[in-house]
Order: structure tokens, then sequence, then C-alpha cells
């Protein structure tokens, strides 16, 4: 352990019946091991289930707000509000720290550069995730975000990759606190984080990549589940504009695509037995036409009513969304 600094870091937790994990993420929580103190602040936004007694047992600031006043944005710009540290660390309800040094390693890169504003870590699958999600998961950190951990907007690939240069999870994630005193979470449905990371970019700071600040976190969804995500997802992108509108030629290729890919790997994998692998393509060709199908609506949400899209189509509207 080095030198034992005098800050304060807070970790805010945004809940909502989250009783299946949250125990286990508060332990982990609970178990860090720094060399700065900490505080943790829970937002339990209407929990109707054991959330609330959980919450009990442990010795975190509990601020209670009605659920329709629940905002990706606001309510983690509340939390940040209500918070004594000098850094703010955000994980979600059921994202767990591997292990103690979780909360050090995602603190760390903030000491070494005075001009990086956000740091996120890795996300692990959890055993029983979807093989296709964690070989998904394992694509998605150490292929196309581990070969930069320093982004800036000056950088010559920022152009050309903006989707992976703001890319941002509040899922596993730490702000300084005097770059969010100028630039907080806007007002939005969903990737309060992308746009955070974009507005950060924009104004001349870095974000960071920490490797080692890892925590379990996976979603095993269904096709319905998986086209609201992704609907919901493709619409913010789309107003950020890391993607454009696709074309129903694309959204097919894409599907057949995946579906192929998605076999090749699951026949390759040679601990699941056979008649587990004839089930999970068979689920993974369902989830991929969910998802496909939802970025083609989401890319194009602004020529679907209003009414379609509150009632049907995205998740954020029905508030069905992990915190």
């Amino acid at each position: 352990m080095h030198e034992r600094y005098d800050f304060c870091v807070s970790v805010v937790i945004p809940v909502k019946n989250g009783a299946e994990y949250i125990d286990e993420v508060l332990q982990s929580v609970f178990s860090q091991t720094c060399n700065f103190d900490y505080e943790v602040i829970v937002i339990d936004s209407g929990s109707t289930d054991r959330s609330l007694e959980i919450l009990k047992e442990y010795d975190v600031k509990l601020i209670q707000i009605k659920p329709e006043k629940f905002n990706h944005g606001l309510t983690r710009n509340f939390g940040v509000e209500n918070s004594q540290g000098k850094f703010i660390a955000f994980l979600t309800q059921d994202a767990t720290p591997v292990n103690d040094r979780w909360l050090q390693n995602i603190v760390d890169p903030f000491l070494e550069n005075p001009n990086i504003a956000g740091v996120f870590g890795k996300h692990l699958p959890r055993e029983n995730c979807d093989p296709i999600v964690a070989i998904g998961l394992q694509r998605h950190f150490d292929l196309n975000i581990s070969t930069n951990r320093k982004y800036w907007k000056k950088d010559n690939e920022y152009e050309n990759n903006r989707g992976v240069y703001i890319f941002f999870s509040n899922n596993n994630s730490c702000i300084r606190k005097s770059v969010w005193e100028k630039i907080p979470f806007r007002e939005v449905e969903m990737s309060e984080d992308q746009w955070w990371a974009q507005d950060i970019l924009d104004s001349g700071y870095l974000k960071f990549y920490e490797p080692d600040a890892l925590v379990y976190h996976s979603h095993n969804y269904f096709f319905i589940e998986w086209f609201q995500r992704q609907f919901d997802e493709y619409r913010e992108y789309t107003r950020i504009g890391v993607v454009n509108r696709a074309s129903f030629y694309n959204a097919c290729k894409s599907f057949i695509g995946l579906c192929v890919k998605d076999t090749n790997q699951l026949l390759k994998i040679s601990e699941i037995p056979a008649l587990k692998k004839i089930n999970w393509i068979l689920v993974r060709i369902l989830n991929n036409l969910g998802m496909v199908s939802g970025q083609f609506c989401g890319s194009r949400y602004d020529m679907i009513p209003t009414v379609v899209v509150e009632k049907i189509l995205s998740q954020q509207s029905q508030r069905i969304n992990n915190r």
C-alpha cells in the first residue's frame, strides 16, 4: 500500500428491486482495500422486493426517490450532489467488484494525470452467462477497447472510431468531481454515460480505460429484451451521431453474419454438450433477430409514432431496465 491520501471517494449505486445481487455487490464494495477513505451512497427509486431490508445491513447513505423521478442522468447527478468525494465511482445494482482492489484501481489513473475526467473498467461475464454474450464481452473489452487506454479528441483515430472513443459505462466507472461540476450528466432516457464521455472529450479532457478495475456484469436477455435495449441504445447513438440510419439490406446482412459467426463460435466450444449447443444456436438466432431489428428501428426512431415507442418499443419508457 502506498502513502495514504486525505481525500474521500464516493461510491454511488442506483437501485430498484435489486435484491438478486445487491447484497453481493455491497459485500464486495465494503471489502475494498484503499489508501483513501470512501463512502457508499445508494439511491433507491421505489424498490418493492427485499432491497431495502438488505440495505439496512450496511453502512450506506440511503436516499429514496419516487420511481417516476428516476432518470439515468439526473439521478446520478443527485448522487454526486449528495456526495463528499473528490472522485465519484459508479456501480449498478448488478455489477459486483471482482476483488478488493477495484476501487483503488479505478481511482489511481486520476492521480497520474490531472486531465483525466473519467475512468471506466472492464466487465467480466457471470458464471450463468450466455456463452455468446460472454464472448462478446471479451471481444468488446479485449479487442475493441484495450488497443488504447487513453482517449482524447485530438487523437488521429477519433473521427473513424467515435463509437469506441465515446464508450463509457456507469456500470463500472469513476469521474472527477471538479469536472462534473462543469459538465454534469445530461437529462436523457439512456446512455447518459456515452453523452458525458462525448461532452468531456469535446471540452478537451481525457477518458481512460483501466482493465484492472474489474466487475462481474452481464445479462441473459431474451428476444424482446434485446429488441427494446438495442432500440434504446441505437436511438441514443443516432442522436449522438455515432451511427447512421441502417438500411434494411444491411440489417439483414448483419443478422445473417451474426448468426453464422455465433454458430461457428458455439460449435468450437468443446465444454458445451451437443444438445446444449443446438439449444444455444436457436436462442442466439432469435436473440440476434431481436438485436438487429432493435438496432434498425432505433436508428429510425424519429420515423416511428411516439405512442408506439412508449408502449411497445422502448425498454426505458416501461422502466424495466436495470438502473
